[in-house]
């Protein structure tokens, strides 16, 4: 019997995720609670997980641009000003996340200038 693998939510992530999206929440909040970073930064994480478990469980987004059909979307539960973009993989592979931001950002010109597949 196989056993099963374990969700790499790193492996299924956009590089820009980890180098740029959190990195710019997690600077945002460090400048006046650097634990409270670090909790955002793990509540996130947390969602990838659950997410890669239960790929349909966000919105399906609906834009007009094409390059973002596909794409769903969540609220990290805990702090619902962060929203997560991904995109479910293919037989119940898990997600790839594309795009972690902050819900006052103008999510559509953001993906727009930051193309992630």
């Amino acid at each position: 019997m196989a056993a099963k693998r374990m969700f790499d939510p790193v492996q299924h992530m956009h590089p820009d995720v980890g180098e740029f999206d959190l990195v710019e929440i997690a600077d945002q909040i460090a400048m006046d609670d650097p634990e409270a970073a670090r909790r955002v930064v793990r509540a996130i994480r947390d969602m990838f997980i659950l997410l890669a478990g239960h790929p349909l469980l966000g919105t399906e987004y609906h834009p007009l641009r094409r390059f973002l059909q596909g794409i769903r979307i969540i609220t990290v539960p805990e702090y619902p000003n962060n929203l997560i973009y991904y995109r479910p993989l293919p037989e119940n592979a898990g997600v790839r996340i594309l795009y972690v931001l902050h819900g006052a950002r103008d999510g559509v010109a953001f993906a727009k200038e930051h193309r992630r597949k």
